[in-house]
């Protein structure tokens, strides 16, 4: 597989890359900036390989890091994590399921000691036409990802019979 680095770089280039197309094209410049904002925070937060303890788009999460290591048991390396769509609907669904439970215990202790919660208004956090570039964004990543594997793989097995044959 390439290296995390290259993964990281390969995909930040070719988000950017978009960035005039997409403008030549016509498309919003929010819609643009959020289709960017979803790329690279994909990239870089939410890789596939989220699924292994130890790399470097674990270690990004810092002290947050710990909420991938149930994720990792559960999902076996180049698995549901590495299908297109499917994978990165997976990470999303995890992670909005990982900070629902924390809001919750946030919200539960402020009521054991007294305070009020803060208000949300799902609407502003649902809002309509932010999801869609955003997810967009990260769809895009995760693709380029998932199709570098697949190159180096083929790559790879492609030398091996070569080097039988001799």
């Amino acid at each position: 597989m390439p290296s995390g680095k290259v993964h990281d770089t390969v995909n930040t280039v070719l988000t950017f890359a978009t960035v005039p197309v997409a403008y030549n094209h016509g498309f919003e410049v929010s819609d643009i900036v959020l289709f960017v904002l979803g790329s690279l925070f994909a990239t870089y937060y939410l890789s596939p390989d989220l699924d292994l303890e130890g790399t470097r788009p674990v270690k990004r999460w810092g002290h947050l890091s710990f909420i991938w290591k149930p994720y990792s048991s559960v999902v076996p390396h180049r698995g549901v994590s590495h299908y297109p769509i499917v994978g990165i609907l997976t990470r999303l669904g995890y992670l909005f399921l990982v900070f629902t439970v924390f809001w919750f215990a946030f919200v539960g202790f402020l009521h054991y000691a007294g305070l009020s919660p803060p208000r949300l208004d799902p609407y502003v956090i649902l809002k309509p036409g932010v999801w869609g570039p955003f997810m967009a964004g990260a769809l895009f990543a995760d693709t380029l990802h998932i199709a570098m594997d697949a190159l180096w793989s083929t790559l790879k097995r492609a030398g091996k019979k070569k080097r039988r044959r001799r």
